[in-house]
Formats: C-alpha cells, structure tokens, sequence
C-alpha cells in the first residue's frame, strides 16, 4: 500500500484524496485523524501555512475539446478551491461564461467533488 500512496501523490492526488475517491471510510477517517494529529504537533505554525501545503492548481476551459468549435479559446489556470460549485463560480466569472454549471474532466467525466482534482488537471466548464 505505501507504494500505492507514494505513486498518487506523485500524480497529484492526496493519500487522502485517493481514500475518498474509493469510499473506504475506514481508511478516510484514519487518515483524517493522522493530518489532525499531525497539524496540533507544529502548534507554531500557521493556518495559512498548512492551508498552502495541499494548494491544487488546475487549467478550465470554457468547453469541452470534443467539441470542435471552441477549440482555440484560452482557459484559466486556477486554484483549487474548497468546494467544486467555487471552482464552478470562479471559473465562470474568470471565463466570463455565465452559463457555467458543471465541471468536465478531459475524458468527459463530470467531477463532482474538488477531491478529485489532481494538480495541474484540465478541466472544462460547460453549461
């Protein structure tokens, strides 16, 4: 398993990221109480320097590159924010597409929870 780990968060992703992508919640709440306990061992430092530590950043584009008339229109690079209807907020804004409402990995997927995000991922705001 510590190989696994390692090789996600080589891709971007958390070890605990990886542990909600797979529902198991024995292994989330585990690793919920290790970053606890981890974050009161440095009482010294911080929020904003244990917030910076799992900045995600990530490229949304205003459509999808299935679909082949918005092809040349340049995305945003932003970062990851707390809740994916942020993400979805900011990016409409940034974007100035204000019929933003969901989300789309670049194999069509419709991402439903920023956890999912890996660093530096493209997405794509659709309406």
């Amino acid at each position: 398993m510590e190989t696994d780990l390692a090789d996600a968060h080589r891709w971007g992703n958390t070890p605990l990221s990886e542990a909600r992508m797979s529902g198991n919640n024995k292994l989330i709440k585990l690793l919920e109480e290790a970053k606890s306990n981890q974050v009161s061992e440095f009482p010294n430092s911080s929020q904003e320097t244990i917030d910076k530590v799992r900045w995600r950043k990530c490229t949304v584009f205003q459509s999808h590159p299935w679909d082949p008339k918005d092809r040349t229109k340049h995305g945003i690079v932003l970062w990851v924010p707390e809740t994916i209807e942020e993400l979805i907020k900011t990016a409409a804004q940034q974007l100035e597409f204000p019929y933003g409402s969901c989300i789309l990995s670049e194999d069509a997927g419709k991402i439903l929870d920023v956890d999912l995000i890996s660093d530096g991922q493209k997405l794509y705001l659709i309406s």
